[in-house]
């Protein structure tokens, strides 16, 4: 035990040399957070020393560096020497910005829509709880703890909000006998399963020397043993799963949500609002995997269907659509390919086979994202130029999913982190163009968790 704690120790001392200032290696600062000696999602200060190498001096005694990655991005080592000190204080400033955002009654508002996505024009609230599960799950993946007193305010909100609105599940979600708030869609069970696993862990890695400290549990109606989850929020975890794979019963007829509501194995945000998208399917994607990190047994079917509705997609060259039959945009480019990847690792890990055309279809995907990559304009048909700071967090998803460093030969991160600098407004937020306010909150937490790299590894792929 005393070796143990004497190497936790020496790491600690030998990150605290390597990044400045040192109270801001974690990603957020002030009184009411402690950093952690380890940091469990592989967003430690070292993040961006350790992929490059010291190679020697010049003439003039300075460092020269050597990519250890893939590619030859020759101005990369420039930008990184003092990238990660100004990346630190962006995060903290970006961090308290979002906790000031948060109300009185601890939520961060609802959306605003001005319109239907039928052109009818109205203005409404909508995705009553999606701004705070999301600005919950980013301040949780920044490094804020459980205990801070804004992520406790928030969720006793959300857990009021859904319980007046909603009764728990059933054990096996056969009955689908609860019933869902009017509002409730795909995206904001996500985002709450999202927070959930954020906020009651750090999750064990997946691959490698890790491999073997997986959590699971054979049940679904209780955590696995070694889970910082409490059996309540493990009954609420496992609500949304069933609300994203099986469904429920809306107050107004119908199935809702799950995965078969709309046809093709996707899901768009109900039954009324027709086919699949690709953006709420990978957002269903990132909540189950989130489930399945905390050790949830997701069933391989939901994969392996999930797959063939990202497939569907595909919009010729490698590119993806938003919709089915629509035109490639580069942001759905990264959306699919994060799905398949998430997909494709989750089937890995169950120990199920994965359909032979998926690595071709990454690898193609991969070439496409590759020759469109550009950290200024999200390139493509879907939104114009909006949603670019969504478009950044899905590169960002992919490039540390899958170990990649660069595409289009450039440093997908330093480009991406130098583009944010120097969007983020004096306040520390970030504004970005999306089709409904909060356009501050839910910029500044896309920005946020590209900026701290809050996506963990997956499994290696295939070559």
């Amino acid at each position: 035990m005393k070796h143990y704690l004497l190497t936790l120790t020496l790491l600690w001392l030998a990150c605290g040399l390597m990044a400045a200032p040192a109270h801001a290696q974690d990603g957020c600062g002030g009184k009411d957070d402690e950093s952690e000696l380890e940091d469990e999602d592989g967003c430690g200060c070292a993040e961006l020393e350790e992929e490059w190498e010291e190679t020697g001096r010049n003439s003039a005694g300075q460092k020269e560096y050597k990519k250890k990655g893939d590619g030859s991005d020759e101005n990369a080592p420039k930008l990184k020497r003092d990238l990660q000190t100004r990346v630190n204080e962006a995060i903290e400033k970006g961090v308290a910005w979002l906790k000031k955002k948060q109300g009185p009654d601890g939520s961060w508002g609802s959306c605003t829509s001005s319109q239907s996505y039928s052109g009818e024009k109205r203005k409404r609230s909508c995705y009553f709880s999606g701004p705070t599960t999301f600005s919950l799950y980013t301040l949780s993946k920044c490094g804020v703890k459980k205990r801070d007193k804004s992520i406790q305010s928030g969720y006793r909100w959300v857990k009021k909000k859904y319980r007046k609105t909603q009764a728990w599940n059933d054990k096996t979600g056969k009955k689908r006998g609860f019933r869902s708030p009017p509002d409730q869609v795909s995206y904001e069970v996500s985002s709450l399963m999202l927070m959930l696993e954020a906020m009651s862990q750090r999750s064990s890695k997946l691959t490698g020397k890790h491999k073997k400290r997986r959590l699971h549990t054979d049940s679904p109606s209780r955590p696995p043993l070694r889970s910082k989850f409490s059996k309540d929020d493990w009954k609420w975890l496992h609500q949304g799963v069933i609300f994203l794979t099986v469904g429920n019963r809306s107050s107004k007829g119908g199935i809702q949500g799950c995965q078969n509501a709309a046809p093709g194995g996707g899901w768009r945000y109900g039954p009324r609002n027709g086919d699949q998208d690709l953006s709420a399917t990978q957002f269903a994607l990132l909540g189950l995997r989130a489930a399945s990190q905390a050790g949830y047994p997701v069933k391989e079917k939901v994969w392996r269907t999930a797959l063939n509705g990202v497939r569907q997609h595909r919009a010729g060259g490698g590119g993806y659509s938003y919709r089915k039959g629509e035109g490639w945009s580069a942001g759905m480019d990264a959306c699919a390919l994060g799905s398949m990847i998430i997909c494709k690792e989750q089937l890995e890990l169950l120990g199920a086979p994965v359909p032979a055309w998926v690595d071709g279809h990454i690898k193609a995907a991969m070439k496409h994202l590759d020759e469109v990559f550009d950290v200024q304009h999200n390139k493509g048909a879907h939104h114009g130029s909006a949603y670019h700071y969504y478009y950044l967090y899905a590169v960002e998803r992919v490039g540390d999913l899958t170990g990649r460093k660069e595409f289009a030969g450039k440093d997908w991160y330093v480009r991406g982190a130098e583009f944010l600098l120097a969007q983020q407004h004096g306040d520390g937020s970030w504004t970005d163009a999306t089709c409904m306010p909060p356009r501050d909150t839910l910029g500044t937490c896309f920005a946020l968790l590209f900026l701290k790299k809050a996506t963990m590894p997956a499994v290696t792929l295939s070559e």
